[in-house]
């Protein structure tokens, strides 16, 4: 049984910025926590973002509901190669390839447990850890003003 999802869509914002339009719909059909799949999107990336209109209400801002605002220029392709790592890493069952799976915290060991919700199976899914971030002009003007 094949696991399909929909292509990732995004929307460029001005000249540096992408909002990844239909992100909490795709975190939503993969049974995963938005804050989860944002975590790991942002330690790929190497880049800052955040979830755009998570506060309003459905009745109000529902257009807008649920966007990742990325810094940054990603294409939908960069975007699909990354849910496919995603999906891989903490989706897939490895023992009998399903995707109906839960992600669940041990409270012992603190770590992620992708358990399978058809054959039964559990592994440990690895920590997101981001990557080295080299200091960019901002960072140092953001120092300078908070010193000064």
């Amino acid at each position: 049984e094949r696991y399909v999802l929909k292509p990732p869509q995004t929307v460029r914002v001005g000249s540096k910025k992408v909002a990844w339009v239909n992100f909490s719909e795709l975190c939503v059909m993969m049974k995963r926590p938005v804050e989860h799949v944002v975590q790991f999107v942002l330690a790929e990336f190497g880049t800052e973002g955040s979830i755009a209109g998570a506060a309003t209400t459905r009745a109000e801002g529902a257009g807008a509901d649920g966007q990742l605002i990325l810094k940054g220029r990603y294409l939908p392709k960069h975007c699909e190669s990354l849910l496919r790592k995603y999906i891989k890493e903490y989706v897939t069952c490895e023992m009998c390839k399903s995707a109906n799976t839960v992600l669940k915290k041990d409270s012992s060991t603190r770590l992620s447990v992708v358990e399978c919700s058809n054959c039964g199976a559990f592994r440990t899914a690895q920590s997101i850890k981001s990557g080295y971030h080299s200091v960019t002009r901002g960072d140092r003007r953001a120092a300078k003003q908070a010193k000064g």
